[in-house]
């Protein structure tokens, strides 16, 4: 039965990201983020990511973004990157 859930809910998370992509498209930027909002909540379920677990992970982002690189390992403006790539320590079902 807990795939069939699972199967829902995966099903549910990739119909709403078709949502995400229309409301883009249609620059509907405010509904493509409260679905995507929706999405996320629905994947966190998929994949049994607790509050607590996405308050570590977000607190833990946070204060990476607050430590600036070291002076000698920074790029120029011009080739900075816009995501942070966060290591998280192996959890879930298949870990």
């Amino acid at each position: 039965m807990n795939n069939t859930i699972d199967d829902k809910l995966d099903l549910m998370a990739r119909s709403l990201q078709e949502h995400i992509n229309l409301a883009k498209e249609l620059n509907l930027n405010f509904i493509a983020q409260l679905l995507t909002m929706t999405a996320m909540e629905i994947r966190m379920n998929l994949h049994r990511i607790s509050q607590q677990e996405m308050d570590s992970l977000c607190a833990r982002a946070e204060a990476q973004s607050l430590t600036p690189a070291p002076r000698e390992t920074r790029e120029p403006e011009e080739f900075r990157e816009t995501a942070r790539v966060i290591s998280f320590p192996a959890r879930g079902r298949y870990s």
